[in-house]
């Protein structure tokens, strides 16, 4: 009697279990668990309903994450394949786009241009925030802005297009290794970044931002382009981003501001230590941002 009583308490326990598993995957779609006949107490309408109703809450939730992270970092097949079917209507090209200049940067350069600006702005003592000229000011920033987007959008491009076949494995959800972006209009938008860049830059600002810009410029391509390639060897690649992410841009920032409001270039001990700290962070960067994907790297170079 003990003996079926134990039987029938463990076979209660693994139903449970089973049941548990079966709920907490359901979220990823594997196919539904079939419980044990011996488990006519969890098989009861009220209870199928609490777990129908869990289950549709937690695929509700998983299509919210969806429409969040898969502009970036979701590899669900589902959420890139609904991507690339959407990708042919104007504003599947538009998301499309948006991926394709791979948001985090954007942000990363928003955030250093701000930075940089009020940094200069604070630095000069000539300057007040309350007599400031801003119909000249703001239009100028806005146009600078916009040519550092660009040749951020460049830069991130033609990676995408050159590393195509190692993001297939290791970032699926990019435009271009999807299938949500064809290589013909990456190809057009790479291009289109990195010749209006150029020409805004050589438009509005003075020729030294210009050459730091078309540095910045070179060396991104580079980073990417064979036959030189760079971020093949870990130290050129490091020294590139570091340069590129780290000095150029907050360097050119900073002069730039200078310029727009008329005061003589000086390096300050802040700004010297921001230029120092940003260039030894986005060093840390370039080691660290690739080991994610050294497995799905491992194969390319098997396949090569």
């Amino acid at each position: 009697m003990l003996n079926m009583q134990y039987n029938s308490n463990l076979r209660s326990l693994v139903a449970i279990a089973t049941l548990l598993c079966g709920h907490r995957s359901s979220a990823f779609q594997t196919p539904a668990v079939n419980l044990p006949s011996t488990t006519t107490a969890f098989t009861s309408p009220r209870f199928l309903n609490q777990r129908q109703n869990a289950q549709v809450l937690s695929t509700q939730k998983l299509n919210l994450k969806g429409l969040y992270m898969s502009v970036e970092g979701d590899f669900d097949p589902d959420a890139i394949s609904r991507d690339v079917a959407q990708s042919k209507s104007f504003k599947g090209k538009l998301r499309s786009i948006y991926k394709f200049t791979r948001p985090h940067t954007i942000r990363g350069t928003i955030l250093a241009s701000i930075a940089g600006t009020i940094r200069a702005l604070v630095d000069t003592p000539s300057f007040s925030f309350a007599t400031a000229n801003y119909s000249v000011m703001l239009p100028r920033a806005i146009i600078g802005m916009v040519a550092l987007l660009l040749g951020n959008a460049f830069i991130v491009g033609i990676n995408q297009i050159y590393d195509v076949s190692i993001d297939k494995l290791n970032k699926p959800f990019l435009p271009v290794a999807s299938g949500e972006m064809s290589k013909r209009f990456a190809w057009m938008s790479v291009l289109t970044a990195g010749i209006v860049g150029p020409i805004i830059v050589k438009s509005f600002f003075p020729p030294l931002l210009f050459k730091l810009y078309m540095m910045g410029w070179t060396l991104g391509a580079l980073y990417s382009v064979p036959p030189i390639r760079t971020k093949r060897n870990p130290i050129l690649a490091g020294l590139t981003i570091a340069t590129v992410r780290g000095f150029l841009l907050n360097f050119g920032v900073y002069y730039a501001v200078k310029d727009a409001i008329g005061s003589v270039f000086s390096w300050s001990p802040k700004v010297s230590f921001i230029a120092r700290f940003m260039t030894i962070f986005a060093s840390v960067i370039a080691i660290t941002k690739d080991l994610p994907d050294v497995e799905g790297d491992k194969v390319c170079m098997k396949r090569i």
